[in-house]
């Protein structure tokens, strides 16, 4: 779903997130644009990282932006491993014939983003199971803003009937990118748990908020 609407110009090794526009602009060699980003009328340069929901309008801002780092560069080749895999795993199940070069994607992104996490499953019918829904995504985000830390429980079928949770990681980081992969590496652990994601206040040291983001099936 992302727009590129020429003239516009996308340098090698550039990764553009999801919905993201890129309208009579410019994008430098090996820069990173997330998710839900507008880049028009300007010139980026190259090796920049424009955050999820930038507008970025004026050559002032475009030159402003900070630097990608390895853990962007990583998130972001996770991201386009997943969607290898997502094509093979579509192709198989609408009776497509898997060429092996498909098959490896499939099997070498659903099992690792190249530094040991996995995001996404794929099951044995050929169809892959989507980990983190986009309204769970913004609400990461809404809670990263707001300066909360990101909490995980988990609990079996047993303890969830009576709400006896186990405690999982606090990720503290306020890093979109990294905290949506350590989420998606929970949630692969757990496959057959449930999992409740908190918003936690780190000064008052309390959750202000909390959602069930996952149910075995």
């Amino acid at each position: 779903m992302a727009l590129i609407h020429g003239p516009a110009y996308v340098g090698n090794e550039c990764f553009i997130g999801f919905r993201s526009t890129v309208f009579n602009a410019q994008i430098g060699h090996g820069c990173i644009v997330m998710m839900h980003a507008l880049s028009q009328d300007v010139e980026i340069p190259a090796g920049k990282y424009v955050p999820s929901g930038a507008v970025i309008t004026t050559q002032q801002v475009a030159d402003r932006l900070p630097d990608a780092n390895e853990s962007d560069r990583a998130f972001s080749h996770h991201v386009v491993e997943v969607n290898q895999a997502l094509r093979a795993g579509y192709r198989c199940a609408d009776g497509i014939a898997c060429t092996p070069s498909l098959q490896k994607s499939a099997q070498n992104s659903a099992s690792s983003n190249g530094n040991g996490s996995s995001s996404r499953s794929m099951p044995q019918n050929g169809k892959v199971t989507h980990l983190l829904q986009a309204d769970i995504v913004n609400i990461i985000r809404q809670q990263l803003r707001q300066g909360y830390h990101i909490g995980l429980e988990f609990a079996d079928a047993r303890r969830f009937k009576v709400g006896s949770w186990q405690s999982g990681p606090t990720i503290t980081s306020a890093h979109e990118a990294q905290v949506l992969t350590q989420v998606e590496q929970f949630l692969t652990n757990h496959p057959g748990d449930y999992v409740r994601l908190l918003g936690i206040d780190p000064k008052a040291k309390q959750r202000r908020w909390e959602r069930l983001i996952q149910k075995p099936e």
